[in-house]
């Protein structure tokens, strides 16, 4: 019964890292990219990543909120923005 309860604590540790990491990755594409289109996808991974990490940690309320409102509502108001702009080419 320990065993369990510690190889489940491990994973669950095991996932936070790898949580973790893919939000220092994603923020760092999303501040580096040269590309708006790769940026807010980024931006859309480092939230799904962030309320992964709330959901993880027993905040399922913060987690689902950020999953609904800046996942759902504000990556899709950026895409609009920026497909609706006129790019000039250089």
């Amino acid at each position: 019964m320990v065993e369990r309860i510690l190889k489940s604590r491990m994973s669950l540790e095991a996932l936070e890292t790898v949580l973790l990491i893919s939000l220092v990755v994603f923020s760092i594409v999303a501040v580096e990219s040269r590309s708006l289109i790769r940026a807010v996808f980024s931006l859309l991974g480092f939230i799904i990543s962030l309320s992964f990490l709330f959901i993880l940690l027993y905040a399922l309320h913060v987690g689902l909120m950020l999953l609904l409102v800046y996942a759902g509502g504000a990556i899709a108001l950026l895409m609009l923005v920026i497909m609706m702009t006129n790019r000039r080419e250089e």
